[in-house]
């Protein structure tokens, strides 16, 4: 018998959870789809810094067993706390990977360096491409035809470290910004799971 090599996620997000949902619904110990898997991808904590965020609801209801935490993070003077109360709990839950899905806040230089290539982020644009927020927003008003979505590594440059994968989405001459975005989320929600296969599997 072969055993498989856990690695274990911490999902950080701040909104809806879309992406965090999608990803403990594929790849969650007791819930996930992908059994076969050689390496077995475990998400085993979801960290969010918004109290009322949606994700935190979510997140207890679709897998009660994952440990939900709440960490303030508004203001860059609640950094320092939360960057020190974060990394308790991936040295508690033995963290391999650090998993950014719509976290809407800038982990410091120093934070990141220390888990180098260990912090993946999805970005809704085919990055150096409209970088920041409201990238869809941005690629629609100026009027490309081919935007898209990045998976990539977290460095201390706003979304410019190394692409991971990416993934286009043609931008038709009936799109609105709505069904744009909803062309963008569906594709997050294929391109993020097969990233993680990509590196782990």
């Amino acid at each position: 018998m072969i055993m498989q090599k856990k690695i274990n996620c911490i999902i950080l997000a701040s909104g809806n959870g879309s992406n965090a949902l999608n990803l403990i619904r594929i790849f969650h110990t007791d819930a996930g789809e992908d059994k076969s898997a050689a390496c077995s991808i475990n998400i085993s904590a979801v960290v969010s810094n918004i109290e009322k965020a949606p994700v935190i609801e979510k997140v207890r209801i679709a897998a009660p067993d994952i440990p939900v935490f709440f960490l303030p993070y508004a203001s860059v003077s609640e950094r320092e706390y939360f960057e020190k109360e974060l990394e308790s709990i991936i040295r508690k839950y033995n963290i391999n990977c650090i998993i950014l899905a719509g976290f809407m806040r800038i982990l410091s230089k120093e934070f990141v360096s220390k888990f180098h290539k260990k912090i993946i982020n999805i970005h809704p644009s085919l990055l150096p491409a409209f970088k920041g927020k409201d990238a869809i927003k941005s690629a629609f008003d100026y009027g490309v035809k081919y935007t898209g979505v990045t998976v990539h590594y977290v460095t201390p440059e706003v979304d410019a470290g190394p692409v991971i994968c990416q993934e286009v989405v043609k931008i038709e001459e009936n799109d609105t910004l709505e069904t744009l975005e909803l062309k963008i989320h569906d594709m997050e929600h294929k391109i993020y799971p097969a990233a993680l296969k990509k590196i782990f599997i």
